[in-house]
């Protein structure tokens, strides 16, 4: 099937390589994973970087895995996907200026587990609702206790939802993730978002994948 095909897409749209501070897979580590879960695409959003995004395109290409470029940016008021882009958004501005700054670049803005208070004390939280979000992670494989909360809002303010591993290591890609139907390239991925059609596949990573994940971020600092 060529890339114009159109076909149910299983799309990732969150997930880390080492160039985030807390993550660890190289990129060719995220291609593995992700033809592993037999996902069709996935999104490469580092905390406040783009580093992997060259990669990360030429290696997907090669395996067949499309590639969606992104950053997960930390606003001042918590952390915001920003996906179809490739330049890199300042940290630290509000959600409403980063939000606005990923539309400028062209790009897709998500609110990233929302509203988690134990793995991820760092969702946009009352922002959500007044910042121009283009869609909202209404589940986080990561986030334990407020999936449901992201769920009630999204549905009530009719917003997109997408579902996404937020993997930090191989095993956890493809935990979570969206269904799309449309043409196998990233401006229609992008497109079904905006659009609000999609369909959300949820499932937790483990809490020993977590752990691991923390007992290798303790090492990180301590060696």
């Amino acid at each position: 099937m060529g890339d114009g095909d159109w076909m149910k897409l299983k799309v990732d749209l969150h997930i880390h390589t080492k160039y985030s501070h807390d993550g660890f897979m190289e990129v060719s580590e995220v291609i593995r994973g992700a033809k592993e879960a037999g996902l069709d695409c996935v999104a490469v959003t580092d905390h406040n970087t783009c580093d992997a995004v060259s990669d990360a395109l030429k290696a997907g290409k090669r395996a067949g895995v499309l590639v969606v470029p992104g950053i997960e940016v930390k606003s001042r008021h918590g952390d915001i996907l920003g996906l179809g882009i490739t330049d890199v958004v300042r940290r630290g501005m509000s959600a409403k200026d980063t939000v606005s700054k990923i539309h400028e670049l062209g790009g897709v803005a998500i609110a990233a587990h929302p509203y988690s208070l134990v793995f991820h004390p760092s969702g946009v939280r009352g922002e959500v609702k007044s910042a121009g979000f283009d869609a909202i992670e209404v589940f986080n494989s990561r986030t334990y206790f407020s999936n449901g909360m992201a769920f009630r809002v999204a549905r009530s303010r009719g917003i997109s939802m997408v579902a996404s591993s937020d993997a930090h290591l191989q095993g956890e890609i493809g935990n979570s993730y969206s269904v799309v139907d449309c043409a196998r390239d990233v401006s229609s991925i992008l497109d079904e978002v905006r659009a609000g059609r999609t369909e959300v596949v949820c499932g937790l990573t483990g809490l020993g994948s977590i752990m691991g994940w923390y007992w290798q971020r303790l090492r990180r600092v301590f060696r």
